[in-house]
């Protein structure tokens, strides 16, 4: 490693090649490269990149790969989070998921995509199933009325509280409402 430092970096000229290579057969390959000085990687760069026909994400191992190839060739950067891991296999798995859901007919039901957490800045309302008692812990009677309108309205106001107690970060980012 020119400079000092520990650790392997990926040498460039074998990633440059291949992602010339690959670029030459299909010039509109988006390239993504996975590192913590990356963008942090959210819900409306997934719905973004599900538009895309072709994505590459390189994903280095060890301290990195060669500053130079990412000036080259990236797209985008990315970092799924503030912490390190040993590579950028992971990270690209978590996008991949994330951004094929978002391609239409990938889940079984479109209507899944509709209220989802992040949405808006806001975590999806807690969902349950029957039976209405578990361990005597009840369901919202609201819930079990048929009331479409009120139980939109409460799910609502359950999605603002759990943003608001889980996360707070999310929630200082809601626009003001009535």
């Amino acid at each position: 490693m020119i400079g000092g430092g520990a650790g392997l970096l990926m040498s460039p000229q074998p990633l440059d090649e291949s992602i010339k290579f690959l670029k030459e057969k299909d010039k509109n390959t988006h390239v993504i490269f996975l590192t913590p000085a990356g963008k942090k990687f959210n819900q409306n760069d997934a719905k973004r990149l599900s538009k895309k026909d072709h994505i590459c994400f390189v994903c280095s191992r060890y301290e990195g790969l060669d500053e130079r190839v990412v000036e080259l060739w990236a797209d985008e950067v990315f970092c799924i989070g503030d912490f390190v891991l040993t590579g950028g296999e992971l990270p690209a798995l978590c996008m991949s998921d994330a951004i094929s859901r978002n391609i239409p007919g990938v889940l079984g039901n479109d209507m899944s995509l509709e209220v989802e957490s992040f949405e808006d800045n806001l975590l999806e309302a807690p969902s349950f199933t029957k039976p209405d008692n578990f361990r005597s812990i009840f369901v919202v009677s609201e819930f079990l009325k048929g009331n479409h309108a009120k139980i939109h309205t409460l799910k609502n106001k359950m999605a603002h509280c759990k943003t608001r107690f889980f996360r707070p970060d999310l929630y200082q980012k809601l626009k003001p409402h009535k």
